[in-house]
């Protein structure tokens, strides 16, 4: 046995020693004897567990795997166990390990292949089947060891594997949060300025909408001259009306105040046809200033929903920020 110190500190406290070796390898023709027997009864109980058949045929056959099988029962009388012998077994459980087959059903598999050696070899080797159930109940103890070291080596490969992956997402967090940090800057400063403008907007819509309430009150004022001249050329028509009539009476000595009735008259009719055109552009006037009026408060309107919500943008920015540099704390703390 060329081992390490550890090794052979490991194989002397499960009594296994070169002794052992020697009495399985002066018994390899038993085992010789027995080993299409041995394997057969082994597959025969692998039969009953589905699960385990399932397993073998993804990966490999029944007939393949008792020719591997034939060769590991053979080896447990080349009466060597040395780093070679070591590390071929670690590998073989590293290999078992990766196909996905549990640690019970592999460390079962020993108490299952000792069982059918002891019946076996009662009646093989009656004299020494219990010396050598011994000796190979040690070998199976070493292996079993080892597989239990190759699984355990394989966790240790996946939490190493699972730290680098967790690394390189966090690198990969801290530059997305890094980005993302610049970008919500920059939206929320946007936000801001958009809210600002939006604010400014509504402001200017309401100072129109109130020089627009003043300038229809003023429009208003005018229609209510209008009113007077109209009344005016009422009383004025009527009063030319009248001069004209005594006019008549006054016959020869009146005719010059006719003449003067009928340009009163004449600029009752005038000033009438005027009244009636500016109130006919008044009208026009109040209508388009009445579409300009409720546009213009539409839009104030529309401003007013604008910086609402460039306000909620700018909040919901500033939230987005904060989650940002938690993140990042999160990743310093990590």
């Amino acid at each position: 046995m060329s081992i390490t110190i550890a090794r052979q500190q490991q194989l002397d406290y499960i009594g296994l020693t070169a002794g052992d070796l020697q009495l399985l390898a002066d018994h390899r023709p038993a085992f010789e004897k027995v080993v299409d027997e041995v394997v057969d009864h082994f597959y025969n109980h692998v039969g009953n567990y589905p699960n385990l058949v399932d397993l073998i045929a993804r990966f490999s056959s029944i007939d393949r795997l008792k020719e591997t099988q034939k060769l590991y029962w053979l080896s447990m009388t080349d009466g060597v166990v040395d780093d070679a012998y070591i590390e071929q077994r670690i590998a073989i459980g590293l290999v078992h390990s990766r196909i996905g087959l549990s640690e019970d059903y592999y460390l079962g598999t020993y108490m299952v292949y000792l069982d059918i050696a002891t019946s076996i070899f009662q009646q093989v080797i009656p004299e020494h089947w219990h010396l050598v159930i011994q000796a190979l109940s040690k070998m199976f103890n070493l292996d079993s060891q080892l597989v239990l070291e190759a699984y355990e080596k394989k966790e240790k490969e996946k939490l190493n594997q699972l730290a680098e992956d967790q690394q390189h997402t966090l690198l990969a967090i801290t530059e997305i949060t890094q980005q993302l940090t610049g970008m919500i800057s920059e939206l929320n400063e946007n936000a801001q300025a958009i809210s600002d403008v939006a604010r400014e907007t509504a402001a200017s819509q309401d100072q129109a909408n109130g020089l627009l309430e003043e300038l229809t009150k003023e429009i208003h004022q005018i229609g209510k001259m209008g009113e007077i001249i109209r009344e005016i050329s009422d009383q004025s028509h009527l009063v030319g009306l009248n001069a004209a009539i005594e006019a008549a009476h006054a016959g020869e000595f009146g005719r010059g105040f006719e003449v003067v009735a009928s340009e009163v008259r004449k600029l009752a009719a005038s000033s009438r046809e005027a009244q009636g055109k500016i109130q006919s552009n008044l009208a026009q006037i109040m209508k388009k200033l009445g579409s300009v009026q409720q546009e213009s408060e539409h839009t104030a309107s529309g401003a007013r929903r604008q910086a609402s919500r460039s306000e909620e943008l700018a909040v919901f920015a500033t939230t987005m920020e904060k989650l940002a540099l938690d993140l990042r704390k999160l990743d310093h703390q990590e």
